[in-house]
């Protein structure tokens, strides 16, 4: 007992953890055991049907990770590996009253192991880095060939169906305003990158839920992912005005957070909102360390985005910003969400509602798009 003590991270009470060894506890049950990988990590999220009181540290072992739960066990369709990318993979054991889960997956540079409410652990496992010879690899290919190059676009219209989103002061919806620019800035895109794949989550006005946004990009082996709204304000009209775009992190001050929390609250939607629980500021930071590669793009997209429709229409540059927007979770590629402009605002509506105005800022970001191409291809190249 006294060895081991020590390795027990989370207790609720020694006598907790004595009565879980030696078998006088109800067993906790392992509902949920989910998965996901991106480029250059794997996080492993765990269900409990009640509070987990106690469990161990991850341990690192040849091939992957070890995690070890003391007095649990797991029901029989609790894994969920749909999302996994060879060669990592999940297993499970019982050795005596411990529930053993196993990682397998590439050597690792760390593990990280949190709490996220009272019944969920979420393990962030990042991939060690390439050594030279594989960092040099990605120079080799040909601008327009190979996992490296921009060939696949993905183009998100914000909101759909029975999900309006706002309702401008001009009686405009977000959803047809959005969809609208997707469908001109597809087209832009097949005048300016011919060669590039330009894939949307949907053209035409139809519900789908948020996480099949980026499930969708995943799946068509998307380079680059942008998600179009309009922004408003809760009382109309409303003098703030201007374009403003967003990466995936947590929320850096009030105005972000209401955004996010506006856009986020198109779950409500959803047949199920199961998959958004525990989706705190803490699974926003895990969320963000599952796309840290991909932050430097997604900012510097975000940067080309600002400076093109600022540049190229009459709506006032509000910045770049970060917040944590569910849409953007789950993208394996760099990923912006992009405000328009406030459907609050009557000028503001009354431009993104009229076709020269929708057809200057899909051009715009059509340019910003190309920007970023010839930019990143650079960065291949060097």
């Amino acid at each position: 007992m006294i060895n081991l003590l020590p390795r027990v991270v989370r207790v609720v009470t020694i006598a907790a953890v004595i009565s879980v060894l030696l078998g006088m506890q109800q067993p906790t049950t392992i509902t949920m055991i989910r998965a996901t990988t991106s480029q250059d990590s794997t996080v492993v999220r765990i269900r409990a049907a009640s509070t987990l009181t106690v469990f161990q540290r991850p341990e690192r072992v040849p091939g992957g990770i070890v995690l070890r739960l003391p007095g649990a066990v797991i029901t029989e369709d609790a894994i969920d590996s749909s999302a996994l990318a060879a060669p990592v993979r999940l297993e499970t054991k019982r050795i005596r009253d411990i529930l053993v889960l196993t990682v397998k997956c590439a050597p690792t540079d760390s593990v990280v192991l949190r709490r996220d409410g009272q019944r969920d652990l979420v393990c962030v496992i990042q991939s060690r880095k390439p050594q030279e010879p594989e960092d040099i690899a990605p120079r080799q290919h040909q601008p327009g060939r190979g996992k490296w190059s921009l060939d696949v676009i993905v183009i998100d219209a914000g909101h759909g169906g029975k999900d309006a989103g706002a309702e401008g002061v001009n009686g405009v919806y977000e959803k047809d305003v959005t969809l609208s620019i997707a469908k001109l800035l597809r087209a832009r895109l097949g005048e300016l990158m011919p060669s590039t794949k330009v894939v949307m989550t949907r053209d035409t006005d139809v519900f789908l839920e948020l996480f099949r946004r980026t499930q969708i990009a995943n799946d068509a082996g998307g380079k680059l992912f942008l998600s179009i709204h309009c922004n408003s304000m809760p009382t109309k009209p409303h003098p703030a005005h201007g374009c403003e775009t967003y990466i995936l992190r947590p929320g850096r001050n009030d105005d972000a957070a209401r955004v996010a929390s506006r856009e986020n609250a198109s779950v409500k939607f959803e047949q199920s909102q199961r998959r958004y629980d525990g989706m705190t500021e803490d699974q926003i930071i895990v969320a963000t360390m599952a796309q840290r590669s991909f932050v430097r793009l997604s900012e510097s997209f975000a940067a080309s985005i600002q400076s093109e429709v600022t540049g190229q229409t009459p709506l006032t540059d509000r910045g770049v910003s970060q917040a944590g927007f569910f849409v953007l979770v789950g993208a394996s590629m760099p990923n912006v969400l992009i405000e328009t402009g406030f459907l609050s605002n009557r000028s503001d509506a009354e431009y993104l509602a009229s076709p020269k105005g929708q057809a200057a800022i899909a051009s715009s970001i059509a340019s910003a798009i190309r920007s970023y191409a010839a930019s990143y291809q650079r960065s291949l190249s060097h």
